[in-house]
């Protein structure tokens, strides 16, 4: 069973346009650090029995090892372990991006290895965490789980940073030069504290079906919300000659509701992998 893709995403289309120009501040964040163990900890929260027990159980744990497939080992690794993290949708096709095969022996025969491999490799990658997930679900290998969830967490959240999913992932193209990090790590610095309530923000989980057909989705919504991140760029730049404070307060006003929507959405469409999983694995008793 899918989830109700369509009436969300008509719920998000409706709040694009207004987005950025809404002036009440709120809480923002972005894909650092701190905000993938916020991610991983809120997904917890969205399961249900017997999921969740198993699941708050290890929240820690969960939330602490978010951040281990990061930017140590995509250094160490190269530029494969970092096609791992991102899907440039607007490298391979044009918006609504039907034209891309869903499966990746097609996208490979249509594309090329390389032309792919520099767009990422992100729904695969994540197709392939969960199929080990599912798979020490069904051996009933618990102590395997948390941590694959774990790590599952950090490319699903990954999915739902809007500058993962574009060849424009710096504002390079656009006058937003450096907004990748600004917007994934600065800010997130500067205002961790005010997201911590990211869990209440989430819906419960729900059954995602496949996998990569699930990904391609948040993928394609998080795509949305580019040209909003970017014009929010803009406006908080504006009259300023520098990144200080006045622009991570402009550019929190902004851009923070766009974030933190994003965040939560992670959170539970992360959730609904897991359960997912437990689904497929034959609900394994848990625990």
């Amino acid at each position: 069973m899918g989830r109700p893709i369509q009436a969300r995403r008509r719920a998000r289309c409706a709040l694009v346009g207004a987005l950025v120009f809404l002036a009440s501040p709120v809480p923002a964040g972005a894909w650092g650090a701190e905000a993938h163990v916020l991610i991983n900890r809120a997904a917890c929260t969205t399961l249900p029995e017997p999921l969740r027990g198993f699941f708050m159980r290890y929240q820690a744990l969960i939330g602490e090892h978010a951040v281990d497939p990061g930017p140590e080992s995509s250094e160490q690794q190269g530029e494969a372990e970092r096609a791992r993290h991102r899907f440039r949708l607007d490298a391979l096709d044009r918006f609504p991006f039907r034209e891309i095969p869903r499966t990746y022996d097609a996208a490979v025969a249509k594309y090329g290895r390389e032309k792919l491999e520099g767009a990422g490799v992100l729904p695969w990658r994540i197709a392939g965490l969960y199929g080990e997930l599912v798979a020490a679900m069904r051996a009933s290998d618990w102590k395997r789980v948390p941590l694959l969830a774990a790590h599952l967490g950090h490319t699903v959240a990954d999915g739902h940073q809007p500058l993962r999913t574009t060849v424009n992932h710096d504002g390079q193209h656009t006058g937003n030069a450096g907004i990748h990090t600004r917007f994934e790590d600065e800010l997130v610095r500067r205002f961790q504290a005010e997201y911590q309530d990211l869990a209440a923000f989430t819906h419960p989980a729900k059954p995602a079906g496949d996998p990569v057909a699930f990904t391609f989705d948040f993928l394609i919504d998080s795509y949305v919300w580019v040209d909003n991140l970017l014009r929010a760029d803009a406006l908080a730049r504006k009259g300023l000659h520098e990144h200080g404070e006045a622009y991570y307060r402009a550019l929190h006003v902004f851009a923070g509701r766009l974030a933190k929507l994003s965040m939560a959405q992670a959170a539970t469409d992360l959730g609904s992998l897991w359960y997912s999983a437990w689904i497929e694995a034959g609900r394994p008793r848990v625990p």
